[in-house]
């Protein structure tokens, strides 16, 4: 009797483990499948011809929209909709913006990198005192969702509104932003800056703390 019941035992036991490996077996197939999906859908959404023409923090970003949408050297396809990249920056060629307020003079230089990145250096100068206040450099990045929207800025001498293309350079300690605008009546392109500081912000720039910046070279 009690050789019976320790062999129906060991036969409970055996497919006990035998329904726990095959569970863990059948599920593993099912989650690679759904992984596998989920990678497909997204290639399928995203389509880039040539990641080297954009900064891989644009790529990041456009990564997170949830449509389908083609990146194709300087455009963008959007369902039935063809977006071109702000080109108002020409590539590899070296632009100079400068404004003033007060005993205040902002200088910011730029040569757009590739299609989505300018090299920047800008200056804040106080003109009483002959030195420099701030002086930033480093790379700012067409924001990925530029083509939703625009952003609206004010021209301080018209009091014109006009549209604008907003550029990012983020890290721990600062984020600056520099928004590339429409030309006034005279042709001049137009750009605005933002600085923030994280530990110093008697330093900010805020949008409506400086002036319109108009291009002065070339």
């Amino acid at each position: 009797m009690k050789v019976k019941i320790y062999i129906i035992t060991l036969v409970f036991v055996f497919c006990g483990c035998n329904n726990q490996t095959i569970e863990t077996d059948f599920k593993k197939p099912i989650i690679d499948t759904l992984q596998s999906a989920l990678v497909n859908k997204q290639s399928q959404q995203i389509y880039i011809k040539d990641k080297s023409l954009y900064n891989k923090r644009f790529i990041e970003g456009i990564l997170e929209f949830k449509e389908p949408i083609k990146l194709i050297e300087n455009y963008i396809l959007l369902e039935q909709d063809t977006i071109y990249f702000p080109e108002d920056i020409p590539l590899q060629k070296e632009i100079l913006f400068q404004g003033k307020r007060g005993y205040k003079s902002f200088v910011l230089d730029l040569v757009r990198t590739n299609i989505t990145t300018l090299n920047y250096n800008f200056r804040l100068f106080d003109d009483n005192n002959r030195k420099v206040l701030i002086n930033k450099s480093g790379y700012a990045i067409l924001g990925s969702m530029f083509f939703l929207a625009s952003e609206t800025d004010t021209d301080d001498k018209t009091g014109e509104e006009y549209l604008s293309n907003e550029y990012w350079d983020k890290s721990p300690s600062c984020s600056f932003a520099i928004r590339i605008g429409e030309k006034d009546d005279n042709g001049k392109l137009r750009a605005k800056v933002k600085l923030s500081f994280k530990n110093d912000t008697s330093k900010n720039i805020e949008l409506n703390d400086n002036p319109t910046l108009r291009i002065i070279l070339p």
